[in-house]
Parts: C-alpha cells; sequence; structure tokens
C-alpha cells in the first residue's frame, strides 16, 4: 500500500516548507511544492498527485481558485484550499469549484489532519457513487498516516462487533466503524454480501468448495441465505 503523495502550492517559501514537513511527520509524500497555479497544472500532469493542498491568493496570472477548478475538472483530484482571508466573495468562488476542504491561515497541525482526513473520507463516499470507477480507496491509520490502498489487494470484509476488518492477503486494517459503512464507501460493484459478518471481493474470489469461499491463500464461510446473490455475481459456464 502506497504512502498519499501531495501536492503543495504556495508562494511563501517558510510556509510551503513548514506544511511539507508536517505531512511527512505523518506518513504522506510531497510530490512537490510550487508557487504557481500555472506551475501547479504543469505539475499535476505530471505527478498526479492524491491531494493538492492550494493558497488561494498566488502570485502571477492565475490564481488559486482558478488553477483548481481546471484541476478538478480534468484531474479530478482533491483539493483543499489555503487561505489568509475568508472574506465572503472569496468563499463563494472557491465553493463554486468544489474544493475538499478549506483552511484558514494560520492553522496548526491538527487542523491539517484533520482536513486531509475529511477530504479523504468524502472522496471515497464521492467515488462510489459516481459512474467512473476508482481502484483505489484511503485509509487514515491509527498512528493518523495516510495510505492509499488498491481495491484489488482487498480481498474481504470482516463485522467484528463494533468494529470492521479490511484483509488483505499480508495485513489487516481495523476501523471503529460498522463493516456496512465501510461497504458503502467502498461501492458494490465489486464487493458482496456472502455472510452476516462477510462482504467478499468478487474479483479475488478464487474458488467456492460448498458454503466455503477461497480469496488467495484465505478463507471465509458463506451463509446459505446469501449464497444466491454471490453466484449470481459470477459468470459460471454450465
Amino acid at each position: 500500500m502506497n504512502a498519499i503523495n501531495v501536492l503543495i502550492v504556495e508562494d511563501k517559501v517558510l510556509i510551503a516548507e513548514d506544511i511539507a514537513a508536517r505531512l511527512r511527520k505523518h506518513g504522506l509524500e510531497v510530490a512537490g511544492i510550487y508557487d504557481s497555479g500555472e506551475a501547479a497544472l504543469e505539475a499535476v500532469k505530471a505527478a498526479r498527485p492524491d491531494l493538492v493542498l492550494m493558497d488561494i491568493e498566488l502570485a502571477g496570472a492565475m490564481d488559486g481558485i482558478s488553477a483548481a477548478h481546471v484541476l478538478t475538472q480534468e484531474y479530478d483530484v482533491p483539493v483543499i484550499y489555503l487561505s489568509d482571508f475568508a472574506d465572503q466573495k472569496t468563499l463563494e468562488r472557491a465553493k463554486k469549484t468544489q474544493p475538499a476542504n478549506y483552511l484558514t491561515k494560520p492553522f496548526n497541525e491538527a487542523d491539517l489532519v484533520r482536513a486531509i482526513d475529511i477530504a479523504f473520507t468524502n472522496a471515497n463516499t464521492q467515488a462510489a457513487k459516481r459512474p467512473v470507477k476508482k481502484d483505489h480507496v484511503f485509509l487514515r491509520e491509527d498512528n493518523q498516516v495516510f495510505r492509499r490502498l488498491k481495491l484489488d489487494d482487498i480481498l474481504y470484509l470482516q463485522a467484528d462487533r463494533a468494529y470492521c476488518n479490511i484483509v488483505t492477503e499480508t495485513k489487516e486494517y481495523t476501523f471503529s466503524t460498522s463493516m456496512n459503512h465501510i461497504w458503502e464507501q467502498l461501492g458494490q460493484e465489486d464487493f458482496v454480501r456472502a455472510h452476516r459478518s462477510y462482504v467478499v471481493n468478487v474479483n479475488r474470489i478464487a474458488s467456492l468448495d460448498g458454503n466455503v469461499i477461497h480469496l488467495g491463500k484465505k478463507q471465509v464461510q458463506m451463509s446459505d441465505g446469501f449464497r444466491e446473490e454471490v453466484l449470481g455475481r459470477l459468470k459460471i459456464i454450465r
């Protein structure tokens, strides 16, 4: 699972370097620091970051809002605005570009982490609703490290009382939320419920042996009540 790549667009060098240090502290990678909207567009085209932190007041002909409008339209990348000002006119312009979040300077480290967390939670939910298929989601680990996880790496979800485990071949990620909530964010195109406690990735089913579903080196028990639904999602040659 790869670390999330964040591109910073900020024309004040000291502020940009401080933000970069805070991101790295939480396990995020910095794709680059740029001081103009024009430079940011070229960088996103080449680097394809997972998130852009965009200062609104930039030097040059293109301010942050104009640059963000192009980014969200052409590259579908989440943008968090950074601004010294929060006047109504600026907010109205920013809202039209549907940013992932908005931070007013000065902000502390907790504000930054919280804004990124909300941005990726929203990005996961919106991606599940859009017709354009996403091949990854973003996870927040216990120590506030953000990670990108390919959907195809997920074998199944497991409900464990008030928790949900996301199970891959090599690791399990535990979240203090319901399995249904995680399932909703993943989208239901590639995932199907096989048991009250399991949602499996249809693309990772290797074989069925009675009511046992084999997924890679792991296996889960399918209940009779969900058997028809699971089989209906498979292309079976008879």
